[in-house]
């Protein structure tokens, strides 16, 4: 269990890419500083962290059960409890790598005009909506995807056969 929650946490901090170097935003004017942090706050978008706590429970906790057939509840437990902290410990390094690439992406007017839309009828329901249209466009694009597969490989098949190219 030491070595999978090891391997765990290692994938989780090449995902996160977070390192003290590119998590400082201390060169981002105080006025675009601030329009991004309200962005952030607006746009609900650090809750990254908390959606990414509960996969990683989630996948912690299915690794458990599925290498440890008597585990203990209080075991299940302690996950999200630590995961939970050590996520929250480390969201002033998500939050500061995010202000950078809004900083290296949008003016301060991009900014101001973003904050102006979302504080609309129209923004809010964006915000609200948003996770929900990205969520179905991703599952229709996957089945989408999935689709073409045997046509996909029915072709791949015949190319290699005709190019005389065998695997």
């Amino acid at each position: 269990m030491k070595t999978h929650i090891r391997i765990v946490a290692l994938v989780v901090a090449a995902l996160l890419g977070v390192s003290a170097s590119l998590a400082r935003a201390q060169d981002v004017a105080a006025d675009k500083r601030a329009e991004i942090e309200k962005l952030l706050q607006t746009t609900g978008a650090l809750r990254l962290g908390q959606q990414f706590s509960r996969v990683m429970v989630a996948q912690l906790t299915h690794a458990l059960r599925a290498t440890h057939a008597q585990v203990p509840q209080k075991a299940l437990d302690v996950l999200p409890e630590e995961v939970n902290a050590v996520v929250g410990e480390h969201m002033p390094e998500l939050k500061e790598t995010m202000i950078r690439i809004y900083a290296a992406h949008f003016t301060t007017e991009d900014l101001k005009g973003l904050n102006q839309f979302y504080a609309t009828d129209l923004g809010r329901k964006v915000i609200s909506t948003l996770p929900s249209v990205l969520q179905e466009s991703m599952a229709a694009g996957q089945k989408w995807g999935q689709s073409m597969g045997p046509e996909i490989a029915r072709r791949v098949e015949a190319r290699f056969q005709k190019e005389s190219i065998t695997l």
